[in-house]
């Protein structure tokens, strides 16, 4: 007779699932790795200009020496204005590579003027309210990575009033940082509800960026298919078959 034994299996313990990471995580994280390799990047790009800068000004002290030389010679001093010339030249392309990574670093970001901020504690609350209240968006709270009112600027483009009837409140510049670009782009397009009020939503540029614009006195214009020249504003749509 043949007997059937039994095989006791020890059970397993159920291995613990993870909680998938929402979206909103998978943001963050990527937000703080982009952040974290801008600031490399502009960190190596401050060095290599300001590296150019002193070379730049020791070639200008030898030039200037060779040309007030009663026999300056004419072949070093031709090398030399070569060598200035291509380093200028490298010098202006890391300006431009510096000042389009800052651009980039600061794409998720719009500086509002005219909030009423009662204290500094209150900046990132008015933004809430402002941006829901008067733009009609509807945002979380936690839509907002940071709001901050901007110092003054002597230029004048950004500045702080007083509010003549209430010296207590003031009338800010502020910038704030969204955790989303989709987010920021919804804001920016409901501007054209603050057509004659104190408000206004501008991009946050960079100082360059900004100094471009002044100069063109904010008039952008576009050629379009047929010939035909347009002006448009910021973040104007242009169909494909203009």
């Amino acid at each position: 007779m043949t007997s059937t034994r039994t095989r006791r299996v020890d059970s397993v313990p159920e291995v613990g699932v993870a909680e998938a990471a929402t979206v909103s995580d998978i943001e963050t994280i990527v937000a703080k790795a982009v952040k974290a390799a801008i600031t490399v990047v502009r960190e190596e790009f401050d060095k290599r200009y300001n590296e150019m800068k002193d070379y730049i000004k020791h070639l200008e002290q030898r030039i200037d020496a060779l040309e007030s030389a009663e026999n300056p010679v004419a072949a070093d001093t031709s090398d030399l204005h070569k060598k200035l010339d291509a380093i200028k030249l490298e010098n202006r392309r890391v300006e431009i590579a510096a000042n389009e990574t800052e651009q980039y670093g600061r794409r998720n970001n719009l500086r509002v003027k005219g909030l009423v901020i009662n204290n500094p504690g209150d900046c990132r609350q008015a933004a809430v309210d402002f941006i829901r209240g008067t733009l009609k968006v509807p945002i979380e709270d936690d839509d907002i990575d940071v709001a901050h009112p901007i110092p003054n600027r002597s230029s004048g483009t950004y500045h702080t009033n007083p509010d003549q009837d209430n010296p207590r409140q003031r009338h800010e510049v502020v910038l704030i940082r969204f955790h989303r670009r989709t987010i920021r782009d919804k804001v920016i397009r409901q501007r054209r509800l603050l057509k004659n009020t104190r408000h206004s939503i501008v991009e946050d540029l960079t100082s360059l960026n900004l100094q471009v614009i002044n100069r063109l006195n904010g008039h952008i214009y576009a050629l379009l298919k047929n010939g035909r020249k347009m002006q448009v504003q910021q973040y104007q749509p242009i169909g494909p078959d203009d």
